[in-house]
């Protein structure tokens, strides 16, 4: 890349970038003269001191390099810049102007209402597959790392374009068909059983005192443990003892009340006992309020 400057007066900002040669014209200038092509800065060309001076347009602009010194990119800012060089190149190529001559680098790339627009940099000597990959390389340093498909993306992008040619277009297509695959493992995932409770009826718990410490999660349909516990054998007793379907010490309520079958004391007691010998160890010294009340019955 040559040397480049900014100007900055009261009315007008420029960008001016520099060629070690005298300013020549071929039919580029006219060309970009004569057309205002989308997503490209307007730009006029001479000579300064036996070199060829290219000054851009950038008032009410902002650079890439200056809208994330103290942002991360996400995804989707990701596919928007690609998608604008996938238009520009194909602009530049119906009006028959080199795409190598564009200028990637992020102190070059400009924003403005939602657009980027670029530097069209005739006798550019860099090679755009070369450049676009040292872009790929800025998007992993500024990745914002909460954002799970902007880390896909910007490491498929960097992986693919290590490669001396490759075509972006298809690059992205491929990600959207992986991207596309991911979310549809995500939806296919069985749900907990938990979750598939919260259908049938809220589950609530009476919710603890203000001035107590332990906090604890109420709904079934997080992911997180409900119980804060520190024995490892504790969650799957609790569990058995709270999905539907996966233990014999659940009841159905006509089961409890069905007198016939020796009365709900004798389920609940057996549930009791289970209590005693499963959670905390044997207890034979625990004395229930029913203790005595199953021969009475």
């Amino acid at each position: 890349m040559q040397r480049a400057e900014f100007e900055t007066k009261l009315n007008r900002s420029c960008l001016h970038i520099y060629k070690e040669a005298h300013y020549e014209e071929d039919y580029q200038m006219p060309m970009l003269r004569q057309n205002r092509l989308d997503g490209i800065l307007e730009v006029e060309g001479c000579e300064m001191d036996g070199r060829a001076r290219y000054t851009y347009e950038i008032s009410g602009l902002t650079s890439m390099k200056t809208m994330y010194e103290n942002a991360s990119i996400k995804k989707r800012e990701i596919e928007a810049v690609i998608a604008r060089i996938l238009e520009v190149t194909d602009t530049l190529q119906r009006y028959m102007l080199d795409p190598n001559c564009l200028v990637l680098k992020p102190e070059y790339i400009f924003h403005k209402e939602g657009q980027w627009f670029f530097c069209y940099f005739p006798g550019m000597e860099e090679d755009l597959c070369k450049i676009f990959h040292e872009l790929t390389e800025y998007f992993v340093k500024m990745l914002d790392y909460e954002d799970t498909e902007g880390i896909f993306l910007a490491y498929e992008l960097h992986k693919a374009t290590l490669q001396e040619h490759y075509d972006l277009e298809l690059i992205m297509k491929e990600y959207k068909g992986r991207e596309s695959e991911r979310k549809k493992l995500i939806m296919d995932k069985p749900k907990p059983a938990g979750a598939k409770r919260e259908n049938k009826g809220t589950i609530r718990r009476i919710p603890a005192p203000p001035d107590e410490d332990e906090k604890e999660e109420f709904s079934y349909g997080s992911h997180g443990n409900i119980f804060s516990v520190t024995d490892e054998e504790e969650p799957k007793s609790e569990q058995s003892r709270f999905t539907y379907g996966k233990s014999e010490e659940l009841y159905s309520a006509n089961m409890i009340c069905e007198e016939k079958t020796g009365g709900w004391w004798k389920y609940w007691r057996k549930a009791a006992n289970g209590i005693r010998r499963k959670r905390w160890g044997s207890w034979d010294d625990l004395i229930l309020e029913t203790d005595g009340q199953e021969e009475e019955s």
